[in-house]
């Protein structure tokens, strides 16, 4: 059995989520291209839905980010503390954990910029249009 960090998993969905609504809106908006009438509204209207809760997807990307980077200035302190209080071994110990959780937080920052600039890239080629 494969077991992953919590942060990861949901980085993994989220990405899955989003990739999925942009394919969606970008079929959709190939099929309003060559559609006319009520039809074509009725697909507008179901584009606009999708981007609403795609831009939903993407405020709760950011939204946990936040949480995320408090959580980990907090455990990066809390061990700072101990470390502090600690010599030898158990120092190397705290002082690894630091920069492990450290590594793992900008990895997830890295996810997160990387899907942020994935919406920006298709907001740019939705205005050149």
């Amino acid at each position: 059995m494969f077991r992953k960090a919590r942060k990861n998993v949901e980085d993994d969905e989220r990405a899955r989520d989003v990739a999925e609504l942009r394919a969606d809106i970008d079929q959709l908006k190939a099929e309003v291209a060559h559609t006319h009438g009520e039809r074509k509204a009725k697909l507008q209207a179901r584009i606009d839905k999708l981007n609403a809760k795609l831009q939903a997807k993407l405020d709760q990307a950011k939204q946990r980010a936040e949480q995320i980077k408090s959580e980990t200035e907090a455990k990066v302190n809390a061990l700072q503390n101990k470390a502090e209080k600690t010599q030898g071994e158990i120092k190397a110990t705290f002082d690894a954990r630091v920069k492990r959780i450290r590594d793992d937080h900008e990895e997830s920052q890295k996810k997160l910029k990387h899907l942020l600039a994935g919406q920006l890239t298709a907001a740019a080629a939705r205005l050149e249009k």
